[in-house]
Parts: structure tokens; C-alpha cells; sequence
């Protein structure tokens, strides 16, 4: 049995993205493995971390396991991220709080 497009029933090849007559989307393209790619993946994950867990979900969905792989170093990078980011607010906040008490005990609150 031949693929055919779920929109306008014209038989496709198992190979085709589109459907040559509607043009609906058959399968998403497979993300890019290329090297510069993934580089900005893993930035963007480190550097914007809610974002990287969305940019490496269309990797986490991938059959092919090189490109989860992928997925789940860019997953990782966001939690990294996020830890750092929590313990570095959390210790800002101290230090503020930490002044903020050692002025008023100066002032005699």
C-alpha cells in the first residue's frame, strides 16, 4: 500500500516532505546535524535556558539516536543553566539582604 496525503488523497513517495499537489507537510524535516548548528544549539540552550529545552525537543523526537543525543545535551545545558542562574540569584539576594540588615542596624531598627 502506497502513502498518501492525509489532505488531498494523491498517492506520494515515502521519501516526500510535502505533498507535490497540496503541498501539506507529509513528515517534519529531520533537524540539522551539522556542526555549526549544533554549536548554536547549545548556546542558545545555555544562554536563553527555557528556550533550549524547546529547541531540543525536535531533537528529542528524532528516531535516529545521534540526533537525541543532541536533544539531550541541549536539555542538559538548560538545567545547568538554570542552576547556575538559581544559585547565583539566590546568593545576590543574600548579600543584598545581609546589607540591607547591617544598615539598619546601624540606624537602630
Amino acid at each position: 500500500m502506497e502513502p498518501t496525503c492525509p489532505k488531498c488523497h494523491i498517492t506520494v513517495r515515502p521519501t516526500d516532505y510535502f505533498c507535490f499537489n497540496c503541498g501539506v507537510n507529509l513528515r517534519p524535516a529531520p533537524p540539522s546535524m551539522t556542526v555549526e548548528s549544533q554549536i548554536m544549539l547549545y548556546l542558545g540552550s545555555f544562554f536563553l535556558p527555557p528556550l533550549g529545552v524547546y529547541w531540543g525537543w525536535k531533537y528529542l523526537k528524532s528516531a535516529d539516536m545521534k540526533v537525541r543525543i543532541v536533544g539531550y545535551v541541549a536539555c542538559l545545558l538548560t538545567l545547568i543553566a538554570l542552576i547556575i542562574f538559581t544559585v547565583w540569584a539566590k546568593n545576590i539576594m543574600d548579600s543584598v539582604n545581609k546589607q540591607v540588615n547591617q544598615i539598619q542596624n546601624l540606624q537602630g531598627y
